[in-house]
């Protein structure tokens, strides 16, 4: 039979299940090795888990309300903003990847560099003129000698509601060419360097730029190291992999509320 005639009988929920499954890179969890020095072990609720979030199943544990007051499922889980744990699983999977990038041998690697000031600069309307903005990623040598590379790394999830009509493949475009149309001009006018966005999925895909990235420091570890390519890649993507995935299965049993600020001037530390 083939795949196609297997969709063809699958509801739309699990058709997109299994699109996600095929993605590369997106299994790559399942086929590593359980070793506890990489950070590749899942406990028992874990695994269950990430079985569950892979095949779209129902979670019939998770709590009812989210700490933001909606109606709590899997999906909400994973874009709701309160807790932060959308910012921790982009930093984890940032820091990840520069690691990767520092083993390949490529230097300096810097994380949240500030970026040079366009004030003076014609850039269109889209692109982000902010005094403070920063890039995730920049490191030198990747695509040539001595320029910069500058990467900023984006998580989506593709089954959030808004997202649920749109093929895959069109939403890596949508968000590749969100980070470009923020970030590219202002790299090359100001820092004269070169930008590359990396948009991952919460599945475990990632877009095609990314897969740049990663076959250029894969073939620098091998040539450093003396490596073959294929168990090389396939390191990577592991690595990659289980970052994504630890950090996905922390938001969706994460503890989310909503945190008041406090002034240190209104504690009382007297009070015991």
């Amino acid at each position: 039979m083939e795949r196609t005639d297997i969709f063809a009988v699958l509801d739309m929920k699990t058709q997109r299940a299994m699109e996600l499954c095929s993605e590369p890179g997106a299994s790559s969890w399942l086929t590593a090795r359980p070793l506890q020095k990489l950070g590749h072990e899942l406990n028992q609720v874990e695994f269950v888990d990430a079985i569950r979030l892979r095949y779209g199943f129902h979670f019939p544990d998770l709590i009812g309300k989210c700490g933001c007051g909606a109606q709590n499922t899997s999906d909400h889980a994973l874009i709701c903003k309160v807790g932060g744990f959308d910012m921790w699983r982009h930093d984890h999977l940032r820091d990840t990847l520069a690691d990767i990038l520092r083993y390949a041998g490529f230097k300096p690697v810097n994380t949240e560099q500030p970026m040079l000031p366009c004030d003076g600069f014609n850039l269109p309307i889209s692109a982000n003129i902010k005094a403070e903005a920063r890039m995730d990623i920049v490191c030198r040598g990747l695509w040539s000698d001595m320029q910069a590379s500058f990467m900023d790394v984006r998580v989506f999830h593709p089954n959030a509601p808004s997202y649920l009509k749109m093929p895959i493949t069109n939403l890596y475009k949508q968000h590749q060419n969100q980070k470009k149309l923020a970030y590219m001009r202002r790299v090359q006018e100001v820092e004269q360097g070169s930008f590359t966005p990396l948009v991952f999925s919460t599945s475990g895909g990632f877009a095609g730029e990314v897969g740049k990235v990663l076959e250029r420091a894969a073939r620098k570890i091998c040539d450093r190291h003396k490596e073959s390519y294929a168990e090389t890649m396939s390191f990577i993507r592991e690595k990659t992999r289980f970052s994504l995935l630890r950090s996905t299965l922390v938001a969706l049993r994460g503890t989310k509320r909503r945190v008041v600020p406090v002034s240190v001037e209104d504690v009382d530390f007297r009070d015991k």
